[in-house]
């Protein structure tokens, strides 16, 4: 079944330059489908506002909402890959998490590689990639807190699994932290706030506010600072 499109696609555009487009990725849209005609996703979307094919430099969950990066010529996709993966480069995300944090910044090292126990899933192994999140505290609820995750490498499900190694999870969250899907919210509560890049060329930034659905879910857990 195709996603809910809550809004035609020129409004979900941030920036459109030199063949770079970059999107608020609605929730519940894959970001790529099998192939450039899988009509199930945001690429295809893209393709048929522009009428030529276009490419997503990244990826992410479908549950995710947030900053995409798509070019309009194949000949784009490594140099924004490169720039996207550079050290100067920060990916941060916002989350709204199960309890909170033990201290208001908290510092993550631990590589991931796939779990042998669990088919699909990512897990913290010795053996494994290294990976690098910092976690810090925007805001603390009764139960829950806005956390933003900011990424320093970009491993597959790397949010979700550290929080899990933290001891936490999303609110939404249906694989990771614990043996059943959190029932509070339709989707895992996590969006990708911005890309920042710290190279001196423009644009220097994309930026996509916290969607209506996290907005309402924040105001109802007590988080009554979300996304300022």
């Amino acid at each position: 079944m195709s996603a809910e499109v809550p809004r035609p696609f020129p409004e979900w555009v941030l920036h459109h330059e030199g063949g770079v487009v970059a999107v608020d990725k609605p929730p519940g849209m894959k970001s790529t489908g099998r192939s450039m005609d899988d009509p199930d996703c945001l690429q295809f979307e893209a393709m048929a506002h522009f009428r030529r094919r276009v490419w997503a430099v990244h990826q992410l969950d479908a549950e995710t909402s947030g900053v995409l990066v798509l070019v309009l010529r194949r000949s784009l996709v490594a140099p924004w890959q490169r720039r996207l993966g550079a050290d100067s480069t920060r990916k941060r995300y916002l989350a709204i998490v199960h309890g909170g944090l033990a201290e208001d910044e908290v510092e993550v090292r631990a590589p991931l590689g796939p779990d042998r126990r669990r088919p699909g899933f990512q897990a913290v192994r010795r053996d494994g990639k290294a990976s690098h999140t910092t976690f810090r505290t925007r805001v603390r609820g009764p139960r829950h807190s806005l956390v933003e995750a900011e990424l320093h490498t970009g491993r597959t499900h790397q949010i979700r699994v550290h929080l899990e190694h933290l001891g936490t999870r999303l609110v939404g969250e249906k694989r990771y932290g614990g043996a059943e899907a959190c029932p509070e919210h339709p989707r895992h509560a996590l969006h990708a706030a911005a890309v920042v890049f710290g190279d001196g060329e423009v644009p220097d930034r994309f930026d996509a506010p916290l969607p209506p659905d996290l907005r309402a879910l924040a105001a109802r857990l007590g988080l009554v600072a979300a996304g300022r």
